[in-house]
C-alpha cells in the first residue's frame, strides 16, 4: 500500500497554498497516529484487567518493547499520512486559516490607519 504520485492541480483544487495543504494533511495524520495509540492503549489496559481478574500474579516488566515486527501485518497497515492525503483531496478535512504574528489586518487597512 504505496503513496502514489499527486498531481498539484488536485491539492489547488483544495486550497491555493502548498504550505497550507501539508500543514494540514500533517496535523491530521498526528491526529490518526494519536487515535491509534489510544486504541492501543485502551486494548492493553483492558489485557491488564483480564490478566488481574483470572488470578495471574506473575509481574509484567515496567517497561515492555515489542521487538518482532509483522512485516506483511505492517504493510497491510493504512499508513497515517496515506489516510490524511486521501481524506484531504476526498475534500473530507475541514480547516480555518489562522492569522500569524499578530496579521489580522490587511496591508491596506494598516496603511488607512496611519
Amino acid at each position: 500500500m504505496g503513496l502514489k504520485t499527486i498531481p498539484f492541480r488536485k491539492i489547488e483544487e483544495h486550497t491555493e497554498d502548498v504550505f497550507e495543504a501539508v500543514t494540514v494533511i500533517a496535523k491530521r495524520a498526528r491526529q490518526i497516529i494519536g487515535d491509534r495509540y489510544v486504541i492501543e492503549e485502551e486494548r492493553r489496559r483492558e489485557e491488564e484487567n483480564l490478566e488481574e481478574i483470572g488470578g495471574e500474579e506473575e509481574v509484567a516488566p515496567v517497561y515492555e518493547v515489542d521487538v518482532e515486527v509483522d512485516r506483511e501485518a505492517f504493510d497491510q497497515t493504512a499508513k497515517p499520512t496515506t489516510m490524511s492525503l486521501d481524506e484531504f483531496l476526498a475534500g473530507d478535512l475541514k480547516w480555518e486559516k489562522q492569522a500569524m504574528f499578530g496579521d489580522d489586518e490587511t496591508e491596506s487597512d494598516a496603511k488607512d490607519k496611519k
